[in-house]
């Protein structure tokens, strides 16, 4: 029940932010300012870091619904998946606490999902919000200007769950099923896949310069994070660690 902030040894830095019940997702939002949510008590946290990598709370938000990931859309909005009590599975907050739906996408599924059923991402120079489903073994690619969607459907899109920005402002998706990450442009067009050497890859994130990649899984046995490098071109990616 712990934020913590590693190195690229992946060993702890500073001193960690203790939360009262289980944070599910993390976004920076700069680079001493993070967003966590916590589903359980429907609140967001905005946490701030200090040089010495000090975690300490700045504000609470109070949500109208239980939310699990969350991505920046702007700098001050952020976007979230939610669960068990939403017909709508994305929403927008802003740092005051201001929430808004895509009811403008006439073509998003009305859909309550359960937890961990469901993640989402957002391309902000695209305007391309990214929904994964995981039973149904769908991506959703949402023109959130053009109020359009696309549902996209792969062998290689098997229990799709975590999803993140990648470079070139394409999209990277866990694929739990597959031990794999698919990589797809803003638009749903599949680009490559790459094994992960861990068993139900779960959530994923790349830095800001595009040059590490992160992942780590959700299984009952061994519980891996793991450190990637990634090549220019993402022709291929070499374990870090």
């Amino acid at each position: 029940m712990k934020c913590v902030i590693l190195n690229e040894q992946l060993q702890g830095l500073g001193t960690p932010y203790k939360f009262k019940s289980n944070p599910l997702g993390v976004v920076c939002m700069s680079h001493d300012t993070l967003c966590v949510t916590s589903g359980a008590y429907k609140v967001v946290f905005l946490l701030s870091v200090s040089t010495d990598n000090t975690i300490t709370l700045t504000k609470q938000i109070n949500t109208t619904s239980k939310f699990d990931s969350i991505c920046c859309m702007s700098p001050f909005n952020m976007v979230v998946s939610t669960y068990n009590d939403d017909p709508h599975p994305v929403k927008m907050i802003s740092v005051d606490g201001l929430e808004a739906d895509f009811d403008h996408i006439l073509t998003f599924p009305k859909k309550t999902y359960k937890i961990d059923e469901s993640k989402c991402t957002y391309v902000q120079s695209k305007n391309t919000l990214v929904l994964t489903d995981r039973y149904a073994h769908t991506v959703y690619m949402n023109d959130t200007v053009n109020g359009t969607s696309r549902a996209v459907t792969n062998e290689n899109i098997q229990g799709p769950c975590g999803a993140c920005v990648g470079p070139g402002d394409t999209v990277l998706v866990c694929s739990q099923n597959n031990n794999s990450i698919v990589h797809m442009t803003n638009d749903g067009n599949i680009l490559g896949t790459y094994p992960v050497d861990m068993t139900n890859p779960y959530r994923i994130c790349v830095s800001k310069d595009g040059t590490r990649l992160v992942v780590s899984n959700s299984v009952l046995g061994t519980r891996k994070l793991h450190l990637y490098k990634i090549s220019p071109v993402m022709v291929f990616m070499v374990d870090f660690i």
